[in-house]
């Protein structure tokens, strides 16, 4: 009986372990993606079932403080058992196609997508508040991301970065993983110009800063995207092999370099550097100006000699006295 009592207690305590070893990961087939600490995270979904299957959506949020999610998780999975072609003609409409595509290549700092838009990544920043309020053919994703601020109580009024990660099967059978992170948690000072983000693609190379805090994003987002493509097994694999990425490191280094980097430190960095740059700016007008003034000293000298050659023929043919070569002479030496 004790033994039978052992084994029950070693059991039970093997359950509730494992199921707090697992806690914060969600799994969908081989990839696992890792969640929150369980007293920060906050969790939102919503299911679309009809006659063609279901769509799931799964929304997950780190509440970083009694006003702010930091990160933002969005799953969307399907299992589609009839009219694939439709429901795969369908997705492929509202993710790339629709005026409102989740996927625009305008507006992405990244964008790479295959030939038939099977398989897509993308890099961007987005209004957030904007997105959930808009109107389109999809509402459960909206709704399942409002679900995040409607339980926490929090304003729904965040600007993000976010990376997008997308698969769709032939039969219909979509994943598309949605990372988020709430910029204006880290980065206090003014996000505009001209009423557009400095992180939008047609401000960010004027501001440092925004553009080493978005390349390393940029890192994890394709960190997360080779993990992506080889878990899910895709078929048609985006080459990230471009400049600016290092894959040779695994997924937990570019999270911990994007995560712990501190905005205000590269400000600081920056500033050495645009205060290098005019230095060596100041240093290369005055050199121009040394130059400058040595260029018309010289001519100065040669104009003088030259006024001194005309007087001394003068002198010498008469039209002016000894005192007056002398005097005009002398003038010309004090100038």
């Amino acid at each position: 009986m004790i033994k039978k009592y052992t084994f029950l207690f070693f059991f039970i305590f093997f359950v509730i372990t494992s199921s707090n070893v697992n806690a914060n990961k969600f799994k969908i087939d081989d990839l696992e993606i890792e969640l929150f600490e369980i007293n920060k995270l906050v969790k939102s979904s919503r299911i679309l079932t009809d006659g063609f299957g279901q769509v799931r959506f799964k929304a997950f949020a780190e509440k970083t403080d009694d006003q702010n999610f930091g990160s933002i998780i969005l799953v969307v999975y399907s299992k589609i058992d009839k009219y694939g072609p439709f429901i795969r003609n369908f997705f492929l409409e509202y993710f790339f196609k629709n005026k409102n595509a989740i996927f625009k290549k305008d507006d992405a700092y990244h964008y790479f997508a295959n030939e038939d838009l099977t398989s897509a990544m993308q890099v961007k920043e987005i209004n957030l508040e904007k997105f959930i309020k808009r109107s389109d053919d999809f509402f459960e994703v909206r709704s399942a991301l409002k679900g995040l601020y409607k339980k926490s109580s929090f304003k729904n009024n965040d600007r993000v970065i976010k990376s997008d990660h997308f698969y769709l099967k032939s039969n219909g059978n979509l994943v598309w993983v949605s990372y988020m992170f709430n910029y204006e948690t880290a980065v206090k000072e003014n996000l505009f110009q001209n009423g557009i983000s400095k992180f939008h693609p047609k401000n960010i190379n004027e501001f440092p800063r925004f553009k080493k805090y978005m390349d390393n994003w940029s890192n994890l987002a394709f960190k997360r995207h080779e993990e992506f493509q080889e878990k899910l097994k895709v078929n048609s694999r985006i080459d990230l092999n471009i400049d600016g990425f290092e894959n040779n490191e695994n997924l937990s280094y570019y999270e911990n370099l994007f995560f712990s980097s501190k905005f205000n430190l590269i400000k600081e960095s920056d500033n050495k550097e645009q205060q290098k740059a005019r230095e060596e700016k100041e240093k290369k007008a005055k050199l121009a100006a040394e130059q400058k003034t040595e260029i018309e000293d010289s001519l100065s000298v040669e104009d003088i000699m030259s006024k001194i050659k005309e007087l001394n023929e003068m002198y010498k043919s008469g039209l002016i006295s000894k005192e007056e070569f002398e005097m005009l002479k002398n003038k010309l030496l004090k100038n």
